[in-house]
């Protein structure tokens, strides 16, 4: 099972069953790549049918790895409605993973955790809608997300002070969120620094190409240095010859 090495952070073991994973008694998932339904189309037919009613809650978690996967993601997608089964798309086997993860950890949840918390303290209430205004305000980011990552460590500044690798620890915050929400955390605030970082940038490659450019000057020198040497050797074996010649003429001649 290729997602196995991926969960990592939720207790999991081995059984004979006949879902690939059950999450609880209710609820179950099954695994399927469009690359392998593109080769076995009726594979996914028998897993379903043999799911029978065991489950009230069923999830058919896709993994995308297929550049033209329209026409298997529509076909999927209708054997879904027709099954009452949810349909979850990832694009790599670490992001389906996380999603295992998620619903694993939210098993004995009820719809409370997604939706706005009422706190009766103003303060407090004031504090998490000014971090929901910071955090929602990079792409993707949402409120659930939110709260997720103030329970995970508890105040705006250990969240932006975290690693990508302790943010994705969180349940529901995929590969993609963790990167924007660090970069974001670390890009310069004000135009006027961004700017001198991008002026930096462009002077350290200038810098970098006439550094190459003198380089390459000074090797083509060495090379035509290299050449008048050689050329000088030969002009002076010449010189050589003709005079051991007027030699020979002359004691010929004597």
């Amino acid at each position: 099972n290729p997602l196995i090495p991926h969960i990592r952070n939720v207790p999991h073991t081995y059984s004979k069953m006949i879902p690939d994973y059950i999450i609880s008694t209710s609820k179950c998932i099954l695994f399927l790549s469009c690359k392998y339904h593109a080769l076995h189309p009726t594979y996914i037919y028998r897993r379903i049918a043999e799911l029978k009613t065991d489950f009230t809650v069923r999830i058919l978690l896709v993994l995308v790895d297929l550049d033209d996967n329209a026409d298997i993601l529509q076909t999927l997608n209708h054997i879904a409605v027709r099954n009452d089964i949810s349909l979850v798309l990832s694009w790599s086997n670490e992001e389906a993973a996380r999603y295992i993860e998620t619903y694993k950890s939210y098993e004995s949840k009820d719809a409370s955790t997604i939706q706005g918390k009422k706190h009766n303290n103003a303060s407090n209430m004031d504090y998490l809608e000014q971090a929901s205004n910071v955090f929602t305000a990079v792409r993707s980011v949402n409120k659930t997300d939110v709260h997720t990552l103030l329970d995970q460590f508890g105040s705006v500044r250990d969240v932006v002070c975290s690693s990508v690798e302790e943010m994705s620890l969180c349940p529901g915050l995929g590969e993609k969120k963790v990167r924007r929400l660090w970069e974001a955390f670390r890009k310069p605030f004000s135009s006027l620094a961004s700017k001198k970082r991008k002026r930096d940038r462009v002077m350290e490659a200038m810098k970098r190409q006439k550094e190459q450019e003198e380089e390459a000057e000074t090797e083509e020198k060495r090379e035509d240095c290299e050449r008048d040497v050689a050329a000088n050797d030969g002009g002076g074996d010449n010189n050589s010859e003709e005079e051991d010649n007027g030699d020979e003429v002359e004691k010929k001649e004597t």
